[in-house]
């Protein structure tokens, strides 16, 4: 889950506008076994435009990759790793109106799970930039082995004060399109969190990516940094701690984080 293909998948989503939200959540069993849920809620808007389709590599089609019907979560499964079966798939409805999927996958040993988050081009993952975990006793230990990666197009200069002026007037704009749009993934523990050294935990849950684009639409110098940091140097280290006190992005930097089970 290298920085530069998750804003890879970020742009992917962002540029399809409206009101989206993406959840990943694993849970795991402290035997072993885990499911994964991913849940994709759509606003009426994105609903229509996955409904009318609009052709090939049109915005209903990229859809279509984000909610999953059964061959495309089977596919999915065979991506999760070794062991792992389509458990469910129901439609979901949040109280503010969005609808969508929960697509439930069941895995036979979290060993061999190999996560990154769904995106409409499963092709262009790659496997270094898994998440991965191991479990031995009581310890879950998750391991992003491109953490200390950065992208491949090198630094970029920072934007003048003409670009940056421009870009929080193209902010303004897109704002209240966005209003609502979420993308997070949790790693969540079945019986209970006793400790752990990850940054962002809260009760029986780590918080490994939470944007919240409401907030984060609020600070536009970094929403535009967040945006290009795939295109350059910044690994997700280095976003991690550039944007710890950014409302609206949470980011675990560490290669490897240890959680302790109940």
């Amino acid at each position: 889950m290298k920085l530069s293909r998750l804003i890879l998948v970020v742009a992917a989503v962002f540029s399809l506008a409206s009101c989206l939200e993406i959840k990943n959540t694993i849970i795991v069993n402290k035997d072993g076994t885990a499911t994964v849920e991913e849940t994709t809620l759509l606003g009426a808007q994105l609903a229509a435009m996955m409904a009318q389709g609009g052709g090939a590599g049109g915005p209903g089609e990229q859809l279509k990759g984000l909610v999953m019907d059964k061959a495309k979560a089977e596919e999915r499964a065979k991506q999760l790793g070794e062991g792992v079966t389509v458990k469910s798939i129901e439609e979901v409805k949040s109280p503010d109106g969005k609808s969508g999927n929960k697509v439930t996958f069941a895995v036979a040993d979290i060993r061999k799970l190999k996560f990154q988050p769904n995106s409409p081009d499963q092709k262009e993952k790659k496997a270094e930039e898994d998440m991965v975990f191991a479990l031995e006793g009581g310890t879950l230990t998750v391991t992003n082995n491109s953490a200390d990666k950065k992208g491949d197009k090198g630094d970029k200069p920072k934007k003048s004060a003409e670009e940056l002026a421009q870009m929080k007037a193209q902010v303004a704009m897109m704002k209240p399109m966005f209003a609502g749009m979420r993308v997070t993934i949790d790693v969540k523990a079945a019986g209970g969190i006793a400790s752990t050294d990850a940054a962002h935990a809260n009760g029986d849950t780590v918080t490994f990516l939470d944007l919240q684009f409401d907030k984060l639409l609020d600070n536009v110098e970094a929403f535009g940094e967040l945006m290009e940091s795939g295109d350059g140097g910044m690994t997700m280290a280095d976003a991690a701690k550039k944007f710890e006190k950014v409302e609206g992005i949470k980011l675990e930097g560490k290669k490897v984080v240890k959680i302790e089970l109940k």
